[in-house]
């Protein structure tokens, strides 16, 4: 039956890595003619190029033909992408980057580490057991084929992620998220990925790379998650990560109420949320609607990996549900729950305030 299908996490992860990787290659070639075919879409949300439909294209199809049966939800409107003929063959996509008895291996070793995020996180596979397989009928994934399209048309390379995120009962648990351009040199990107149980991992990517073996031999680095019991310090400044391109005078006025904060404004809700689990900021606000569900799901996971929490600004744990409004009432997202609750308690009235603004 349809319903007791299920599917390996070492596999999916392996065949999202790879899609991502992929994709990112179609971005380049896409930037590089000079012609990304920008137009605005309706009801002022911004743009759209021929990268983010044919991300979408060939990652939707590889996911349906790969996995069948599994639903899959992304930005893109699919009658605006079904002209573009997939490039990504489903029978070329390695499905063996990532090993479970690897992934088992990491599980192992943050047994201790689980434990204290279990009240955080309820959703965590059970004590004892190890996260191998998800079944289809409680799964949904939420794609953002290229997150940081505004900054894409504007030459802010480093800011352009594909986000790929799996939610079972609506938590986000599986997170793929790659960055097509580095600051350094645009033809090497880098991906993310990982899972609350199983950690997160950090890996580079060589688009000059077509040697198989090669790819598949990649250094997958873990990354040592934060101390989710820190305590943070009353008077600690704190370095946000806020919009580049929807910024307004109204969110930096409320932002600053976290005082002593410096406020980095970067591209892309996926860079941002990499950029808190690589430690380079120490929380991710936007205090005013425009997130939706495929923002944040895969960019998500790599915090909670981390340690890291986010609500939404009814501090509310954030939630992906198939038929469900995909706008998220604004974000907090936070290395710790001890940095969290600080700056909700210095947000004080301004808080009650900014939930009357979400339904």
């Amino acid at each position: 039956m349809e319903s007791e299908k299920t599917i390996s996490v070492a596999e999916f992860i392996s065949v999202c890595i790879n899609i991502a990787e992929k994709s990112g290659n179609i971005i380049r070639e896409v930037y590089r003619s000079k012609d990304i075919g920008m137009q605005e879409k309706d009801f002022g949300q911004g743009p759209v190029t021929i990268a983010d439909l044919r991300v979408q294209r060939n990652i939707e199809y590889n996911l349906k033909q790969i996995f069948p049966g599994l639903e899959i939800q992304g930005e893109e409107d699919p009658a605006t992408y079904a002209m573009y003929e997939p490039t990504i063959k489903p029978d070329e996509v390695p499905r063996d980057l990532v090993s479970q008895e690897f992934l088992n291996k990491h599980h192992d070793k943050r047994r201790d580490f689980i434990e204290t995020l279990r009240t955080t996180y309820p959703e965590v596979t059970p004590a004892g057991a190890y996260f191998e397989r998800f079944n289809v009928k409680d799964a949904v994934v939420w794609i953002d084929p290229l997150d940081g399209t505004s900054d894409f048309v504007k030459g802010n390379l480093p800011a352009v992620t594909v986000l790929i995120g799996l939610s079972i009962n609506g938590s986000s648990r599986i997170g793929v998220v790659h960055s097509p351009f580095s600051e350094a040199d645009t033809s090497k990107g880098q991906t993310l990925f990982g899972t609350i149980e199983q950690g997160l991992f950090k890996t580079d990517y060589d688009e000059s790379s077509t040697d198989i073996a090669a790819y598949r031999g990649r250094t997958l680095s873990y990354l040592e998650p934060f101390n989710h019991l820190a305590v943070a310090a009353d008077d600690h400044k704190f370095v946000v990560a806020a919009s580049l391109s929807h910024f307004s005078a109204q969110m930096k006025e409320i932002i600053e109420i976290i005082h002593p904060v410096e406020i980095k404004r970067i591209g892309g809700a996926g860079n941002k949320c990499a950029n808190v689990a690589l430690g380079r900021v120490d929380t991710y606000m936007h205090p005013s609607p425009g997130l939706k569900f495929w923002d944040l799901c895969a960019s998500e996971i790599l915090v909670k990996a981390m340690g890291g929490i986010a609500t939404n600004l009814k501090e509310e744990r954030l939630t992906y549900n198939l038929g469900a409004n995909v706008n998220l009432a604004g974000l907090i997202l936070s290395r710790s729950p001890s940095h969290h609750s600080l700056i909700v308690r210095r947000l004080g009235t301004i808080l009650t305030a900014l939930k009357a603004h979400f339904p």
